[in-house]
């Protein structure tokens, strides 16, 4: 395996139940009096303070528990687990509330003030259309738990004091935790100051995609063996993404990001809540471009919160080789742009084939990653290999979410031979009364899979069936 974990994509997290709720976010510790009473300590089940024997002595009392969040353990358990990655004690990626406690789920919903935070998440679990969490992952015995919780009045259990267990330690991420020393950062920064945050919006920026430009600063064709996400104010970003252009920027603009980027920019790398570091394959460099390259990082903040203090330099660092390693990897676009989806279809699928023909003088192939890329009305993307024989091996098949954008990583390559055939299938619901074409407009539609596959400069066409 050649990267620390697939990059989530969502509001999920591959860390364990104690680190997405500890016990002190989840049942948070008594207020100790002016008399020294006892205070609990989430981190290890003690007490301190005053338990009532003299000069300290210990009268052989047990400490008491930790207070109820009001929720059935169950219940806290599965929000934990599928939501607490965004929606912890303190919201994280945009999330505009927690849901920890009892209390946390019976305000009003800040998305409808007239329903309950309760009701809106018990929609949001089944929805078709942004469903939560965004990526579906999410297991049905949650699912389940939350729905019949809900269903049964949302009852609160006040008497619940829930142990959040142990699991798994949580894989480090940054660039302090990559293998190697990156020597090559690209961050999100205010107007003429690449030094200073860029200010998010209180107002205005429930869905925002800004734009920042960088011109490459290499001498000749690079390469990275590894790179780390730079998360600055998680309160308020969702995600990015990172291209590559040959198309002359401002170095250090910044500007409202145009979705035509992505029709003249390559896939470079991408990062969501959950996403990890990653670690190219020995022997083989992600593709960074040369002198004539400029990047353009996509940042989609997200200040549902309306935080006036949001202040964000988020980005992303690379490691890179003092030597090029001896494969060069890079992005192939599978897909297609012959889409003619009918209004109020649901279900509705569209087809790209890459076929045998068109590989049939490709050099055998390395697939790493896949990053599905749609507009609004996108559910899901599958992309699906046909070897000699007619023998099937799947790519990618994953839901998707507009507001949730990045690549998933295979934990093994997937090698295409010359003559094998690579088939996409978009699907789409659209609720509209018109049909929807593609275009590059959040109105329009597209469907692309960014499949990261080495060696990538063997291809004489970094697109496959494909006709713009």
């Amino acid at each position: 395996m050649f990267a620390a974990g697939a990059l989530a994509i969502g509001c999920t997290s591959s860390a364990p139940s104690d680190e997405l709720c500890p016990a002190g976010d989840c049942f948070p510790g008594e207020t100790p009096d002016d008399a020294g009473g006892v205070t609990w300590d989430p981190a290890d089940g003690s007490s301190s303070g005053d338990s009532g024997g003299a000069d300290g002595e210990d009268t052989g009392g047990e400490p008491p528990g930790p207070p109820s969040s009001g929720l059935p353990c169950e219940v806290a358990d599965a929000l934990a687990v599928a939501c607490g990655g965004c929606h912890g004690a303190a919201p994280a990626f945009g999330a505009p509330m927690p849901l920890v406690t009892y209390a946390d789920l019976q305000v009003p919903a800040p998305t409808d003030p007239t329903r309950k935070v309760f009701e809106v998440v018990a929609d949001r679990l089944v929805a078709d259309v942004k469903p939560m969490p965004p990526d579906g992952e999410m297991s049905d015995a949650h699912r389940h738990v939350l729905l019949d919780w809900i269903a049964a009045g949302a009852v609160e259990d006040p008497n619940a004091t829930c142990d959040p267990g142990d699991g798994p330690d949580a894989d480090p991420v940054g660039p302090d935790a990559l293998p190697c020393d990156p020597s090559f950062e690209v961050r999100a920064h205010a107007p003429g100051d690449p030094d200073a945050p860029f200010l998010v919006p209180a107002q205005g920026a429930e869905d925002l995609y800004q734009c920042f430009a960088f011109k490459a600063p290499f001498t000749e064709p690079s390469q990275a063996i590894a790179w780390a996400p730079i998360i600055d104010d998680e309160r308020v970003i969702h995600h990015w993404i990172l291209y590559r252009t040959q198309q002359p920027q401002e170095d250090g603009g910044v500007f409202p990001c145009d979705l035509s980027l992505q029709l003249q920019a390559d896939f470079v790398a991408g990062w969501a809540p959950g996403g990890e570091n990653v670690m190219m394959p020995p022997g083989v460099g992600l593709e960074l471009g040369g002198p004539d390259d400029w990047y353009v990082m996509q940042v989609h903040y997200h200040n549902a919160a309306q935080y006036p203090d949001a202040a964000d330099r988020s980005g992303v660092a690379f490691c890179v080789p003092e030597t090029p390693e001896p494969q060069t990897a890079g992005v192939l676009t599978l897909g297609t742009t012959s889409l003619n989806i009918p209004a109020g279809a649901e279900d509705h699928t569209e087809v790209g084939n890459c076929g045998g023909l068109l590989t049939l003088f490709w050099p055998e192939l390395h697939i790493i990653g896949a990053s599905p890329h749609m507009h609004e009305l996108g559910r899901a993307m599958k992309t699906v290999l046909t070897r000699q024989g007619g023998v099937t091996e799947t790519v990618i098949d994953k839901p998707f979410n507009f507001e949730s954008q990045g690549m998933y990583f295979n934990d093994q390559e997937i090698v295409v031979h010359p003559g094998e055939s690579l088939q996409t299938t978009c699907t789409y619901d659209n609720p509209g009364s018109a049909p929807v074409g593609f275009g590059e407009g959040t109105g329009d539609e597209m469907c692309f899979n960014f499949v990261l596959v080495y060696p990538i400069d063997q291809l004489a066409n970094r697109n496959c069936g494909i006709v713009f």
